[in-house]
């Protein structure tokens, strides 16, 4: 697909998920020059990060390997799998996209058969699946086995959103591994913004985690070459692991809770650096 094709399609699917024309030449919110860089910045690097087995080699090179979770197996299809090789506990997930995975907690085998769910997900091109996130499109499909780790009973995400190399706000995230999902935007110094976009807001007042300003220096060391890119990280009693790199969240068509956010985001995000 060339530039002017994409640009058409990234255009259209934007006015009928969001009901807005998109002017190219100069966006102002959020949501739209998310689109923008669908189309003018999707380089091959971004490709690389995105796949979450590729990824790791570049992690071990900006700030080492200590911050990766162990990762038990890579597998073409499901049946390569051998789980009387696994620990009790662990994540299966593929490396090309998202929402695509699956925790066994309860014992070395799963309760159930995921051969046709995983073999499926393999099939998914994820470029497609949510609008044109085209860094997805060249990722080689694979199922990998990855450590579980956890915050007492859930895992906790901090995913910090870095504009041209600063992180400036942070979504924290918790319930993903239940039921009762909730997410609230910080700014930097953790101050605690009332809005966030999917999920509930919390109704409890969330502490800063331990090691805060570490991970604000990691967001920064893996943002710096990148206009805009959302580093996941997880904090698991000070311990600090890498989650991934996300360039489109929500493949930029997120709802905020409070609209005027779209416009505050997007102010912060400076095409022309």
């Amino acid at each position: 697909m060339n530039e002017i094709e994409l640009k058409h399609k990234v255009f259209w699917k934007y006015f009928f998920r969001k009901g807005r024309f998109i002017n190219f030449k100069t966006p102002k919110l959020f949501t739209e020059k998310i689109q923008w860089l669908k189309v003018y910045d999707c380089t091959p690097i971004k490709t690389t990060l995105s796949d979450k087995i590729l990824v790791r080699d570049w992690i071990k090179e900006q700030i080492g390997e200590e911050y990766l979770k162990k990762v038990y197996g890579v597998y073409e299809k499901y049946e390569d799998i051998n789980f009387r090789e696994l620990p009790r506990e662990y994540v299966i997930k593929t490396n090309h996209g998202s929402k695509m995975q699956r925790l066994v907690i309860e014992g070395r085998i799963p309760e159930k058969n995921y051969n046709e769910l995983f073999n499926g997900f393999l099939k998914v091109n994820y470029a497609f699946k949510s609008g044109y996130e085209m860094q997805y499109d060249k990722i080689k499909p694979l199922i990998f086995v990855e450590e579980y780790i956890k915050n007492k009973r859930e895992l906790f995400e901090y995913l910090f959103f870095c504009f041209n190399g600063e992180p400036e706000v942070i979504l924290f995230a918790s319930g993903k591994r239940s039921d009762n999902i909730c997410c609230t935007m910080f700014d930097k110094e953790w101050n605690n913004l009332h809005f966030n976009y999917g999920g509930n807001l919390h109704a409890e007042e969330i502490p800063c985690p331990e090691n805060f300003d570490k991970m604000l220096d990691i967001a920064r060391k893996l943002s710096k070459d990148f206009r805009f890119v959302r580093v996941d990280l997880h904090n698991v009693n000070g311990k600090i692991y890498f989650g991934e790199m996300t360039f489109t969240p929500a493949s930029g068509y997120m709802k905020f809770s409070n609209p005027k956010y779209d416009r505050i985001l997007g102010n912060m995000l400076d095409l022309k650096q």
